[in-house]
């Protein structure tokens, strides 16, 4: 089959509502019911090597792009108060072994950079009380980079942490002002700078197309300074505005934001320019350079993707920890309270800490598998699948096979007969060809949850 070049019209001609896979690939309708010791049953099998994620909510402002579950705090107290329930919380975690090993301890938010000096060695002390890191394990923390002082930066850096993420967004000062976010180009240089010095070996920037007042030459400017950086890792995250989740977008005039053609204008034009300079696109929305773990990783076939995003581990369970925290276990996916108050009373008064939660059938994990083989390998080999899961490939996924002949027509994939693989022009709409693999998007209940666009 030709090579299909992307235009922004072809990708319109795409575009749909439905769900963003950004989180976890596919699961049944969640329950406020799920019962606190079947979360805590959950925890106790977890006998390997585990990945952890420490959610802070805390931030200095609101950003008014922001889809997050976060606080806006200005005093320290919150800070200490959080520590202390999330000791509580480590403290009592039922696991089967006194100290876990982990392959990864990621501190996301909010601003995990909220957190003094002081407040982000006593939350690793806290961590490292129960959790062992293994052997090249992966300490990563989310900054602002505004925020991020340099003294946060060397105290991450002897405790341990070798990734660093900064939420860049733009450097378009009129584009910050629109969505509340002050930053300069200087300071995010000025970080990565001394990250490196300091010898953290991976650094990632993520930056948003479809913002407020963007334009082709401003956003070309953002990816031109981003590129002089040279960062080991880049996510390029369509903004979705989605007021009827998150109030603060109404203050977002939604007259200034890109038209639907424009948006595709700037979704192409990044691909565009990280191709050119040595970056690979990975799945959706993330690039790396040829020489990154996860570019070998995809090429070798054995990338794989959780709720912290694509990564070389196969199927550990993450762990979740903090307010709105959710953790992917082997037979099932648990929320912790997102109110900061309901959490921390949760926690303190030693209540129920899970909101909602869901248990996967064995079809759950089945069509699982799939999907993050297509959007981690970007190929779907249906042998492998069968051996692992038991089925008739082609039998049990008929309807599937069925659709995926409209792709095929329109570029998305290349069907043989042994295995499925998304093409180049199928990488740009990965959620497209996911979505009719997704038995719990095709049986979404009327009136139930809205979705942006996929692109």
């Amino acid at each position: 089959m030709a090579e299909v070049k992307p235009t922004p019209e072809l990708l319109l001609s795409h575009a749909k509502a439905g769900p963003r896979y950004t989180s976890y690939p596919t699961a049944p309708e969640w329950t406020a019911e799920f019962r606190e010791e079947e979360f805590h049953a959950a925890l106790g099998k977890v006998t390997g090597t585990a990945s952890v994620y420490v959610h802070i909510p805390f931030c200095k402002q609101q950003c008014t792009f922001c889809g997050c579950n976060m606080v806006v705090a200005g005093r320290r107290e919150p800070g200490d108060r959080y520590l202390d329930a999330l000791e509580r919380q480590v403290g009592a975690l039922p696991l089967a072994h006194a100290k876990t090993p982990v392959s990864r301890i990621h501190l996301g938010g909010g601003t995990p950079t909220w957190l003094d000096c002081a407040q982000l060695e006593r939350l690793y002390s806290i961590l490292f009380s129960r959790f062992t890191p293994t052997a090249g394990a992966e300490l990563s923390v989310e900054a602002d980079p505004e925020v991020t002082t340099d003294a946060q930066v060397d105290t991450l850096a002897r405790l341990g942490v070798n990734r660093f993420s900064m939420g860049v967004q733009s450097f378009d000062p009129t584009v910050l002002a629109a969505v509340n976010r002050p930053q300069e180009h200087t300071r995010v240089h000025a970080i990565m700078d001394q990250a490196r010095g300091f010898g953290m070996s991976s650094h990632n920037l993520d930056l948003m197309y479809g913002l407020p007042l963007q334009t082709l030459a401003s956003f070309r400017d953002t990816l031109e300074k981003t590129l002089l950086m040279r960062p080991d890792r880049l996510a390029i995250f369509g903004y979705a505005h989605v007021p009827w989740l998150k109030a603060h977008m109404k203050s977002i005039d939604g007259d200034a934001l890109p038209g639907p053609v424009a948006r595709m204008e700037l979704f192409l034009l990044a691909h565009e320019l990280l191709g050119e300079a040595g970056y690979q696109a990975i799945g959706m929305d993330h690039f790396a350079l040829a020489d990154d773990e996860l570019v070998i990783a995809q090429g070798e076939g054995r990338l794989h993707r959780n709720f912290m995003g694509y990564t070389t581990e196969p199927d550990l369970e993450l762990i979740g920890l903090g307010m709105s925290a959710i953790s992917e276990l082997s037979d099932c996916y648990v929320q912790q309270k997102s109110r900061l108050n309901q959490w921390w009373d949760a926690v303190e008064q030693q209540t129920a800490i899970v909101e909602k939660g869901c248990w996967l059938t064995a079809e759950d994990k089945l069509r699982r598998e799939v999907i993050n083989r297509l959007m981690c390998n970007l190929v779907l080999p249906y042998a492998e699948v069968e051996a692992r899961h038991g089925i008739d490939f082609q039998a049990h996924f008929s309807d599937e096979l069925a659709a995926m002949a409209a792709h095929e027509a329109t570029g998305l994939v290349e069907r043989h007969a042994d295995k499925l693989v998304v093409t180049e022009l199928g990488r740009l709409l990965m959620r497209n060809v996911c979505m009719d693999w997704d038995a719990h998007f095709a049986n979404k209940k009327p009136g139930g949850p809205r979705f942006s666009q996929t692109v």
